[in-house]
């Protein structure tokens, strides 16, 4: 981890985006960020621009056009290199990673990252090998597995298996964390996942919850892609826990997952599960 975070600081400046018109798939990062994040936001996107297989575009999702949200200087900078930053308006919080990607490029592999992690250099290419093997599966490099007690119900997240390390098939139990870096097939998720009204009213701020149950509706599996640091190596100071804390510690995403099991309860069939939490 921490030769990582040394070899990306050290490292010089390289443009980052597939020049090629190369056959095959075409491959988009997708980043949310906000400006309270932006003092850590270079180290994570320098390593992406140092990656051996070049995604197409990289596109940094922020907050709305105001003027406290500009780029700074430091990350303009980063546009020569193919860094794209783009502003939205609707209040997404951490789904912007995913859902304006995906809706401008439907035929891309989108892959989502955090902003305040440090990836290794074959992060991208360790889930194309995997997309190649496994086309129809989500491809994650940090998944947790879901756990359930003798009645079948689901046990609260918090008893999860974390940061599960068995290589497999792709599996409906598997359930893909944002942060190490996570491919998405084209079209994998079903239209229900980009209605704006619901993921405000169910899981605005947590989007991985809200992915699974989708992934779920769609009969998508994911797959766990082998790699040494399944959690890359947090950039320093960053405030990257503040959502996640509440949502795990405070048991947000039992809440929310209950509520979500509620509406599509056909994603309880998937699982084969009753759907107490």
């Amino acid at each position: 981890g921490k030769m990582v975070q040394k070899h990306v600081l050290k490292a010089d400046f390289r443009y980052g985006l597939e020049t090629g018109s190369r056959e095959g798939e075409y491959i988009v990062v997708s980043m949310a960020s906000y400006a309270a994040r932006y003092p850590t936001i270079v180290p994570a996107l320098k390593s992406l621009l140092l990656q051996t297989r070049k995604p197409h575009k990289i596109i940094v999702w922020l907050d709305e056009d105001t003027e406290e949200n500009q780029p700074t200087s430091q990350m303009k900078k980063l546009e020569e290199y193919g860094v794209e930053f783009r502003f939205t308006a609707d209040d997404l919080r951490p789904h912007k990673k995913y859902f304006y990607a995906m809706r401008e490029f439907p035929e891309a592999c989108v892959i989502t990252v955090d902003d305040d992690l440090v990836y290794s250099e074959d992060m991208i290419a360790s889930l194309m090998k995997y997309h190649k093997k496994y086309p129809d599966a989500v491809c994650a490099r940090r998944v947790h597995q879901m756990a359930f007690d003798e009645e079948n119900h689901l046990k609260p997240y918090q008893e999860w298996e974390y940061e599960y390390r068995v290589e497999g098939e792709p599996s409906h139990m598997l359930f893909a964390t944002g942060g190490g870096g996570t491919l998405y097939p084209p079209g994998c998720l079903p239209e229900d996942a980009f209605d704006i009204r619901n993921i405000k009213r169910f899981c605005q701020n947590a989007d991985d919850i809200w992915l699974k149950v989708m992934e779920l509706l769609a009969h998508k599996k994911v797959v766990w892609v082998k790699n040494k640091y399944v959690m890359p190596l947090e950039i320093a100071h960053s405030q990257g826990l503040a959502l996640n804390t509440g949502n795990v510690l405070e048991g947000h995403n039992d809440m929310y997952l209950e509520r979500l099991m509620e509406v599509w309860a056909d994603i309880l069939d998937t699982l084969g599960v009753d759907h107490k939490i």
